[in-house]
């Protein structure tokens, strides 16, 4: 079992198996920036960055925060940005807002509020 042939394989499906969960989290990544966008439809956004995502263990719930520029500016002419934070609940194959939530960009604060604290 210890031939050259059987590690080979086994690296590669070591491989693959990491590559299956990496392209897994980036494709919830993008279903919640999407869910996100669709939230902020009709605002006056013309940028939205997804700044931090943190799903719960069991997969169901999440939170995420986002960086929004809208189409004005504020008073000393930059266009406006907001930090705004998001729990999401799982919704078929996507996410759907379930409330907003504070920003932050560190994962013990989002385990935190996606537990229900502030």
């Amino acid at each position: 079992m210890n031939t050259p042939t059987f590690r080979t394989c086994a690296f590669i499906l070591t491989c693959l198996l990491a590559l299956l969960v990496a392209t897994s989290c980036a494709g919830n990544e993008a279903r919640a920036k999407k869910a996100i966008e669709e939230y902020m439809k009709g605002q006056g956004t013309t940028n939205l960055t997804l700044d931090a995502y943190y799903p719960n263990q069991s997969g169901d719930r999440a939170y995420a925060s986002a960086t929004v520029t809208y189409n004005f500016a504020n008073s000393s002419g930059e266009m406006q940005k907001e930090y705004l934070g998001f729990i999401l609940a799982r919704e078929g194959g996507g996410w759907r807002i379930e409330r907003p939530a504070a920003y932050t960009t560190e994962k013990m604060k989002a385990e935190t509020y996606l537990a229900g604290g502030k």
